[in-house]
């Protein structure tokens, strides 16, 4: 059918997604700049369009690549956020213990 649900400990999963969401927010900057070094060329007689192109291209490059490297980082570390089969245990027992302590 389908895999099972997989189970996080909380911790790691929210460091995770905080990682993720700042690496997120560095791309989108280094995506920002790159659209504005390739669109600012031509306006100073100094900087050529086509090297704020060039210049703006390599930045996207950069970008693209950071990004991938984000994802990957992030799979990795949901990977390593995923219970052991001994946490899931334990979670289990405690959640045992604690029907039996409330009515």
């Amino acid at each position: 059918m389908g895999q099972p649900k997989k189970h996080y400990h909380v911790t790691r999963k929210n460091r995770a997604d905080t990682r993720l969401l700042f690496r997120g927010i560095v791309a989108a900057y280094l995506l920002y700049l790159s659209y504005q070094i390739a669109t600012g060329g031509g306006k100073d007689p100094t900087f050529p369009p086509v090297a704020g192109y060039v210049i703006g291209g390599l930045f996207a490059a950069a970008t693209l690549a950071f990004g991938w490297y984000s994802w990957k980082r992030y799979r990795a570390d949901l990977k390593a956020a995923e219970l052991t089969p001994e946490e899931e245990e334990e979670v289990r027992q405690e959640r045992a213990r604690e029907r039996e302590i409330d009515p």
